[in-house]
C-alpha cells in the first residue's frame, strides 16, 4: 500500500516517516484483509516549503491515484488550540474534497498532544537506546506516556535531556530519527493522542479497503 503526508516541518517528516510505516505494517500484518507491501516512504509529501492550502490541496487532487491514505500533521499546541488545528486541517481536506472529489475518508488526522516529542518521550527505554546510555536522570524524563503529553514544553524537554547527555549538535539533529525506530509501537498506544491517531487511521484503511 501507498501513502503521502502533510508535514509542518522536516523534523516532523523525519520522525513520522519512520514511524509510519511501523505502524502500517503492524496493523496490516494482525489484521489486514490480505499480506501486502508497505511503501518504506510516501509517495507525496506535502507541507513543508508550501502551507498554502489552495496549493496543497491541487497536489493532492493532481496526485490522487498515486496513494491509498494520506496523513495530515498538526501538532495540537497549547491549551485551546485543538479546536483551531482540526479546523485547519479539515479546511485543507475539504478544499481537496471541492477541487476533484477527493475522499475524506482516507485522510488520517495526525495530532501529538502540543508537540511530536511528546510521542518520542513516550518510551524510555527508546530515548536511552537513542542516545546509547543506560541512566537518564529522572528529573528530566516523564515516567509514563500519560506524564510525557503533560510535560508543558516536549521540544524543550529533549532538547534538555540530549544536552544532559551529549553537546554534539548532530545527536540533537537525529535523535528523533533513531528514537521512531526503536520505539514500542506498543508502549506507544498508552499515550491519549497516539491512540486518536491509530483510531483515525484504522479508520481510513477500513475506507481503503485494507482492514478487515
Amino acid at each position: 500500500m501507498s501513502w503521502s503526508a502533510y508535514y509542518e516541518g522536516a523534523s516532523d517528516a523525519q520522525y513520522f516517516n519512520v514511524l509510519i510505516p511501523r505502524l502500517l505494517d503492524e496493523i496490516i500484518r494482525d489484521t489486514g484483509k490480505r499480506p501486502c507491501d508497505v511503501g518504506e516512504y510516501p509517495t507525496l509529501e506535502l507541507g513543508i516549503g508550501n502551507r498554502s492550502f489552495d496549493d496543497v490541496a491541487a497536489k493532492i487532487c493532481e496526485r490522487k491515484n498515486e496513494f491509498h491514505i494520506i496523513f495530515v500533521h498538526a501538532d495540537l499546541g497549547g491549551r485551546g488550540q485543538a479546536a483551531n488545528v482540526e479546523r485547519r486541517r479539515e479546511q485543507l481536506i475539504q478544499k481537496a474534497q471541492e477541487i476533484c472529489g477527493f475522499d475524506p475518508r482516507i485522510a488520517v488526522m495526525l495530532s501529538p498532544e502540543k508537540e511530536l516529542e511528546a510521542w518520542a518521550l513516550a518510551d524510555h527505554s527508546a530515548v536511552k537506546a537513542a542516545l546509547g546510555v543506560n541512566v537518564i536522570s529522572a528529573d528530566l524524563m516523564p515516567n509514563t506516556p500519560i506524564a510525557a503529553e503533560n510535560l508543558a514544553d516536549p521540544k524543550a524537554s529533549l532538547d534538555a535531556i540530549v544536552k544532559s547527555v551529549t553537546n554534539r549538535r548532530s545527536a540533537a539533529r537525529n535523535i528523533l530519527v533513531r528514537i521512531a525506530q526503536e520505539q514500542s509501537i506498543d508502549e506507544l498506544r498508552r499515550a491519549n493522542s497516539f491512540q486518536a491517531f491509530e483510531a483515525s487511521l484504522r479508520n481510513a484503511l477500513g475506507h481503503a479497503g485494507f482492514l478487515q
